[in-house]
């Protein structure tokens, strides 16, 4: 076979463009410190970097932000939850010190301003946010906790409480006048059963008609189950009142029949006979429809805690309508992969309204027993001041006596009060101090998923790099012998076509 120098050159200049093309490979993997530059170049190593970098970003996803995010709110819904269970254990402090026979009215005082105080922090508190969004209310993170000023908007709530909810308040009958001459009965202490409504201060009922109609608000919902069917009854209020001192006016008169409902707006309560409290009782549940209009700065919201609708500029042509449904608002955060993890704590599981309402009964316990001392001391005073065996002297005598037995009796119910709310704010305490150990080991876990998604995003890191990056040491020692070999390539063929056919003829 005859070989022309055409054929030679071609040969030789393929070989070089081969040996050319090598050694820019060589020189871009050098320059880039990458295997390839485009995914022509090998697709095996461009689709293992395509999964390698999307399994990256996700990581850097959890780790960097979600992760970040969630420990964040974390930490600020255990340092709220710490801070309100110091609050919860100052108040209960007050109350073994208001346990104590040996106060004064100036100390009496004294834990009422503080109790007032606290009562105000408890729910501040519950107002925590972070990053703008409110800790404790659910998916309505751009709503607070709390009315932040007065308002006039109306709501009618739909409570639903456990036969376990059901209490007793003791009143005294019989009180003495504030102003009297002569002297009337001797007070006496009475116990009711009851149900407490989450607010006071509610609407009234229409008493135009008597019974009030069961469509006008409140009205008890209860159920039984029985032979594995469930049903529901109602339990019509019978009577209504604006105030608890027209309430215990009429019971001095008329009593309370065993079937009675009574429902006092000013208190935010349902009376109940002996009938009622029964039937309540052995329900398996029952719920409370009432209607409150106009609320002041801190009351807590009642969409965060009950089905309710709400009612903004009632009778004018801006006014509207909003509907809230109850159920559980748990926010999630995908920590890592089909991993979620809850991060807040809702409001309905540990600021309750029974605190406040705690609170605002024990101060108005105390009040009436610090009141009751002043009017006995007054008619001591006034008997005082009169001459021995007169006519004016056994009249202030007898209300002295009177005032003096009332005292007692409010002195025994603020003892007893004092003494139920220790039991009732150890046990607040213990929810606060419960739900911020949920939430640290909430956290603990995260912290957990957070090791081993670092762990995993170093595993990562070096399987891209082994993928894709280049030993440099490698590099430099195969460009080497690429340049020489392409310098003796050079060589060779300027020697080998430098000749012709012509120089042999």
């Amino acid at each position: 076979m005859r070989v022309t120098n055409l054929m030679m050159t071609g040969n030789a200049l393929y070989n070089l463009q081969r040996q050319e093309q090598r050694l820019n490979n060589l020189d871009q993997q050098y320059t880039t410190q990458k295997r390839i530059s485009s995914p022509s170049e090998d697709p095996i190593i461009a689709t293992r970097a395509l999964k390698l970098n999307t399994t990256y970003s996700e990581v850097s996803q959890y780790l960097e932000k979600n992760i970040k995010d969630a420990k964040a709110w974390m930490s600020m819904t255990q340092s709220a939850l710490t801070n309100t269970s110091s609050v919860i254990s100052s108040i209960y402090e007050k109350c073994v010190q208001g346990n104590s026979d040996n106060l004064s009215d100036i100390d009496r005082n004294a834990i009422v301003a503080s109790l007032n105080e606290y009562r105000e922090q408890i729910y501040q508190e519950g107002t925590s946010s972070y990053g703008g969004r409110f800790l404790f209310t659910g998916f309505k993170t751009d709503v607070n906790l709390v009315f932040t000023e007065d308002v006039d908007e109306e709501y009618t709530i739909i409570q639903d409480f456990t036969p376990e909810d059901l209490s007793t308040v003791t009143s005294v009958i019989d009180v003495v006048p504030d102003v009297a001459t002569t002297g009337g009965k001797v007070p006496t202490s009475v116990t009711f059963d009851r149900v407490r409504l989450a607010y006071d201060t509610t609407d009234l009922l229409d008493n135009s008609v008597n019974p009030p109609t069961p469509t006008i608000i409140p009205t008890i919902t209860y159920s039984n189950t029985a032979g594995g069917i469930t049903t529901t009854s109602n339990m019509p209020v019978t009577k209504s009142f604006a105030t608890y001192d027209e309430f215990i006016s009429d019971y001095q008169t008329n009593g309370l029949a065993d079937n009675d409902v009574v429902y006092i707006a000013d208190k935010g309560e349902l009376i109940l006979g002996k009938d009622s409290h029964q039937t309540l009782k052995a329900s398996d549940g029952y719920s409370v429809e009432y209607r409150k209009t106009g609320f002041e700065m801190n009351d807590l919201r009642p969409e965060h805690y009950f089905t309710c609708t709400r009612i903004v500029d009632k009778g004018l042509s801006t006014e509207k309508t909003f509907n809230y449904e109850h159920k559980n608002q748990e926010i999630k955060y995908l920590v890592n992969y089909n991993q979620q993890m809850t991060v807040n704590v809702q409001a309905q599981d540990c600021y309750k309204h029974d605190m406040g309402r705690d609170v605002d009964e024990l101060i108005d316990i105390v009040n009436a027993a610090i009141a009751a001392e002043d009017k006995m001391n007054s008619y001591e005073d006034k008997m005082k001041a009169e001459p021995e065996g007169t006519q004016a002297y056994e009249d202030y005598k007898q209300l002295y006596e009177n005032s003096k037995v009332e005292y007692e009796l409010k002195s025994k119910i603020m003892q007893e009060s004092f003494a139920k709310n220790e039991v009732n704010f150890q046990q607040y305490g213990t929810r606060f101090s419960n739900q911020a150990t949920d939430v640290g080991s909430r956290e603990q876990r995260v912290e957990l998923i957070k090791t081993r998604l670092e762990d995993q995003q170093a595993d990562v890191e070096e399987l891209q790099s082994s993928n894709i990056d280049v030993d440099l040491t490698d590099i430099i020692v195969r460009y080497t012998s690429a340049l020489d070999v392409f310098s003796a390539a050079l060589s060779a063929t300027s020697k080998s076509i430098t000749q012709t056919l012509l120089d042999y003829l």
